[in-house]
């Protein structure tokens, strides 16, 4: 799957929002996809240019690193993403993998 990637984002660490020290972590990509107009019944709404969208990303540091590079070395750009079944919820993709794509 080609997109334009705009960033990368991987956390870890603990929470005590809630009092009770609670683990959390994440890791997600930024990307464009073309705006779509609008269209249904009485509304029409006419978009142009692009929306940002994010994905979630495998949370291993290596991926990451990937991103990073790529994101370092060519700044806002095309890029091809792998997808796989999110091992937590079969019903959504993660990203796998990543090459850059220029």
């Amino acid at each position: 799957m080609k997109v334009t990637l705009l960033s990368a984002a991987n956390g870890k660490g603990i929470s005590q929002k809630t009092g009770a020290p609670k683990h959390y972590a994440f890791s997600s990509i930024s990307y464009l996809v073309p705006e779509k107009d609008f269209i249904q019944g009485d509304h029409q709404i006419q978009k142009c240019g692009f929306e940002p969208k994010s994905l979630n990303i495998l949370d291993e540091q290596t991926l990451y690193n990937k991103f990073k590079n790529i994101l370092d070395q060519h700044g806002i750009c095309e890029v091809d993403l792998t997808l796989q079944p999110d091992p937590e919820n079969m019903s959504r993709n993660v990203v796998s993998d990543v090459k850059f794509a220029g």
